[in-house]
């Protein structure tokens, strides 16, 4: 027979089970949201938004630096450029493009201050090595467009060799006759063939982290394309 202190027990046990509601959040990423179902108990909803960041969904591969041919107002401030092409050629050029180096430079160190949860750490690294590399990029071909002298192109970025891994366009540069013919080669064929060389380096965007990041904290994901996507 059951006792009454048994049956009292069991009965407190129903109250404390109800109070075990999850919670459901929508997040943007990529071309649709992420749906979550969570624990408010395990983890809050603002660290839940912080961490989709690092969702694969969330196309953080896509996240890059200012180019140099951006411009800024007297405040400096982006703004369009406008119908001119921003290059050397034009004087406020290396004023405009000094603080875009500025301003990715604070980009990648706001991404190494952020703090994550452990689990998402290797997410994080690989982000911003990523755009270390790319803000690299621009700071390379500003020291060259100063000096037009392929040195200032060679110092490896996040471990790419660029001396190396892009020897033949390095060796067009050195036989390009004019600034504008140089400006041309390292804009396009150097920045493409590093861009290439840092993706091969770098890998793909590790998924690993953000699953294990679902798990430990109990979340349930959903990824919804937008209509028409």
């Amino acid at each position: 027979m059951v006792t009454p202190r048994h049956v009292l027990l069991v009965g407190l046990l129903v109250p404390a089970i109800a109070l075990a509601k999850s919670a459901k959040l929508s997040v943007q990423a990529g071309n649709g949201d992420l749906q979550f179902t969570y624990d408010p108990a395990k983890i809050s909803e603002a660290d839940l938004r912080e961490a989709a960041v690092f969702a694969p969904e969330s196309s953080p591969d896509a996240v890059i630096t200012a180019g140099l041919e951006s411009c800024h107002d007297a405040a400096g401030k982006s703004i369009g450029c406008g119908a001119t092409p921003h290059t050397p050629a034009q004087p406020v050029f290396f004023k405009d493009a000094d603080l875009t180096v500025a301003e990715n430079k604070v980009v990648v160190q706001k991404l190494a201050d952020r703090k994550v949860a452990k689990e998402l750490e290797p997410a994080k690294e690989w982000q911003r090595r990523m755009i270390a590399f790319y803000a690299g990029l621009e700071e390379r071909k500003l020291a060259y467009y100063r000096s037009w002298k392929t040195a200032d192109l060679a110092p490896p970025i996040e471990g790419v060799d660029g001396a190396k891994a892009c020897a033949k366009i390095t060796a067009k540069l050195d036989a390009a006759a004019t600034p504008a013919e140089k400006y041309k080669l390292a804009q396009y064929d150097w920045h493409n063939c590093m861009n290439d060389q840092g993706h091969t380096a770098l890998g793909e965007f590790p998924k690993a982290p953000w699953q294990a990041f679902l798990k430990a904290h109990g979340v349930k994901a959903k990824y919804v394309m937008q209509e028409g996507d």
